[in-house]
């Protein structure tokens, strides 16, 4: 079995479109009310866009595509992690932890000192994800349905 985090390339556009909208749905629907929910999250033209701003890395496994995240560089010392996202039949086995991971050490490479994100705070199984990763809740967004917590780590 062929394990492998790579930098997405544009050919990869279509299928990381699939991972981010599948896993979207399957996590999120169920705590963001039907009124405010947006299915699909993001459209080829948003991804395309994206994808021109931030760097795009891909989880392989036998050479498929089933995790994805990105890393958004906003100031020379820090950047956000987006569109962390692993087939919902993939995850649990250490996918979504390798990417985060890969990130936090490009991060650092190119002189980031900190890395954030947003995740809903309904989302319970993110918050601890991150936390067990070393962020840490610092700030809170209002929704119209809830929250979305905003969460940092200082990079060693």
């Amino acid at each position: 079995m062929k394990l492998m985090i790579e930098k997405a390339s544009s050919n990869d556009l279509n299928k990381i479109l699939d991972v981010i909208n599948i896993s979207n749905r399957e996590a999120f629907s169920k705590i963001i009310p039907k009124e405010y929910f947006k299915s699909p999250i993001l459209t080829i033209e948003e991804l395309k866009h994206d994808f021109e701003v931030m760097e795009f890395y891909v989880y392989r496994l036998n050479s498929e595509i089933v995790g994805v995240a990105a890393l958004h560089v906003e100031f020379e010392d820090s950047g956000r992690i987006r569109w962390v996202y692993v087939l919902p039949e993939y995850q649990r086995r250490g996918i979504g932890t390798a990417l985060i991971k890969f990130i936090q050490d490009r991060a650092k490479r190119i002189g980031l000192k900190r890395l954030w994100l947003i995740t809903p705070e309904r989302a319970y199984w993110a918050i601890n994800f991150y936390k067990k990763l070393g962020f840490e809740m610092k700030d809170r967004i209002e929704r119209p349905w809830g929250f979305d917590a905003v969460m940092y780590k200082e990079l060693k």
